[in-house]
């Protein structure tokens, strides 16, 4: 084989390795260009993700407060029954008071009939002071019981805002840590893919230089190669009429 022909087979592979070379490159910008279409998506379904979660947690603190107000339903309607029974018994207790008052006095009227008018007295007397304990009692035991339940409405009442507080709260934290952990992982991944994308782009720019500079050695390579063939046809066709033409490929 020639000097020209192997100069020409050279050309050849150096061209091809610089289509090639510029294939890659494509390719490479081909496949970045799906990682962050691919990258968009994952971000779009975590968004979608959140959006879910928020809801689920709404629907979970309606729920919740439903339920804590039939609790409070149940709870006032077994405690006014409670109550009920209770005014019962001492209702009970007073006719039993009363009755026995009652059986006392026939008594003493029954054993001593010159003391009745006395007895009478004494058992008006004793009636009286029976009504007045029992009004007493009863006021005592009526404040009694409205103070306990006052004390006990404002501590349920305290609690409840409490629990409330306590709950908003946490919510409110852990959307944070959320929204903390989100960002944290969105701006995580974008300075990796930032860094990504430049060593690629770098690359991508030294491949480029480097196929510049050997594509521009294949046209110098060719310029001379044409050079030297214009000579060596030159010089053959004084020494022989048949001329050789050459045609670059």
């Amino acid at each position: 084989m020639s000097t020209a022909d192997l100069s020409k087979a050279k050309l050849r592979s150096n061209l091809t390795a610089a289509k090639e070379a510029r294939k890659r490159a494509e390719l490479d910008a081909q496949l970045l260009a799906n990682r962050i279409a691919l990258l968009k998506q994952e971000e779009e379904r975590a968004w979608k993700k959140i959006d879910e979660t928020r809801k689920r947690a709404g629907e979970i603190v309606g729920l919740r407060t439903v339920n804590e107000g039939k609790f409070m339903a149940k709870e006032d309607f077994y405690k006014g029954k409670w109550e009920g029974i209770r005014h019962a018994q001492a209702q009970n207790a007073y006719n039993r008071d009363k009755a026995k008052a009652t059986r006392d006095a026939t008594e003493r009227q029954l054993h001593d009939q010159k003391k009745r008018i006395v007895d009478e007295v004494k058992a008006a007397s004793h009636q009286h002071l029976l009504h007045k304990k029992e009004r007493q009692a009863q006021e005592v035991q009526l404040n009694t019981e409205r103070s306990e339940a006052i004390r006990r409405q404002k501590a349920e009442a305290k609690a409840r805002v409490e629990r409330e507080q306590e709950a908003k709260l946490t919510q409110f934290r852990a959307d944070y840590e959320n929204r903390v952990g989100q960002e944290e992982l969105l701006r995580s991944r974008t300075e990796a893919l930032v860094a990504q994308m430049e060593r690629e782009e770098m690359e991508l720019i030294q491949r480029l230089q480097n196929t510049q500079t050997v594509q521009r050695r294949a046209y110098e390579e060719l310029e001379s190669a044409l050079g030297a063939n214009n000579q060596g046809s030159n010089t053959t066709a004084k020494s022989s009429p048949t001329t050789m033409e050459v045609s670059p490929s």
